[in-house]
């Protein structure tokens, strides 16, 4: 999409100016005040050009914000399903719980933030979180109730959630319609401006201001793609929060852990990593 809209911008200017400098109506055809008229017609075009591309702009940043925001929370959630499971009594449970939050962080890194760049979400990061959520329901339903269960499910219930809202931001937020529509309204608006300018306008000032609409036009489109892709492109955003609390708590942990570096079960026979569209 960043090349289609390039290459338009560049050939929809080109030839504008060519057309300019090649062919001159004579006198008698161009009557006085046609750029005026020309201008005063291609207002609400480009009135709307602009306003879509702030409009769109605006709703592609926030959706980029969002994807951050709902990291940290997901990141946070894990500490503290960390923190909790030191609150279990069993101590075979207790290292069990804290070394799957370290592989689902793991897994998030490695599995599901490559996934989301495609659009699409990873099964890895969903294994462990049955895992953790399946061991905070039993300590709930043994004999007596656990608090630390209770706790672990309401924070995993809260990662769960802050995942979904990270998964959220990954689908596309601009349908391809309006990218094409606002592809064609620039493409419309720099061919009139390169085209129809007032006569009393000097050559070089007029291929300045077509120059620089052309590049701020661009500029605008390729920026809304790149926020309307958080996990990939230029723009990407990097999992440096779950990266940090990765390493705070697999830091303490004593023992191998269940997976890899990668966050892939190594104890379980046949496991394969899937994923699936986003939608």
């Amino acid at each position: 999409m960043t090349l289609i809209t390039l290459l338009v911008v560049a050939l929809v200017v080109a030839l504008a100016l060519v057309y300019r400098r090649v062919w001159r109506p004579p006198a008698g055809v161009r009557m006085p005040g046609d750029g005026l008229s020309v201008g005063e017609l291609m207002a609400p075009l480009a009135s709307l050009a602009v306003i879509l591309l702030v409009f769109v702009l605006v709703q592609t940043y926030a959706s980029w914000a969002a994807a951050g925001t709902a990291e940290t929370d997901e990141a946070t959630a894990t500490l503290l399903l960390f923190r909790e499971a030191d609150l279990v009594a069993d101590a075979r449970v207790c290292s069990r719980l804290r070394k799957q939050v370290v592989c689902y962080a793991s897994s998030v890194i490695h599995q599901d933030w490559p996934a989301m760049g495609d659009r699409r979400v990873s099964s890895v990061p969903t294994y462990w979180a049955a895992l953790i959520r399946d061991a905070g329901v039993r300590l709930v339903r043994a004999r007596g109730g656990s608090a630390a269960g209770e706790n672990l499910v309401r924070h995993d219930g809260e990662r769960a959630t802050a995942r979904q809202h990270r998964l959220g931001e990954a689908r596309q937020t601009v349908p391809t319609a309006l990218s094409g529509l606002m592809l064609g309204a620039v493409a419309v608006v720099l061919a009139v401006i390169g085209t129809l300018p007032k006569a009393d306008v000097a050559g070089r000032v007029h291929l300045a201001i077509v120059v620089a609409a052309a590049v701020v036009f661009a500029a605008t489109l390729i920026l809304i793609r790149g926020l309307d892709q958080p996990y990939s492109g230029p723009l990407h955003r990097n999992p440096t929060e779950t990266q940090f609390v990765r390493d705070q708590i697999a830091a303490v942990v004593r023992g191998p852990l269940p997976c890899d570096d990668a966050g892939m079960p190594t104890r379980v026979r046949g496991f394969r990593a899937t994923t699936a569209p986003l939608g």
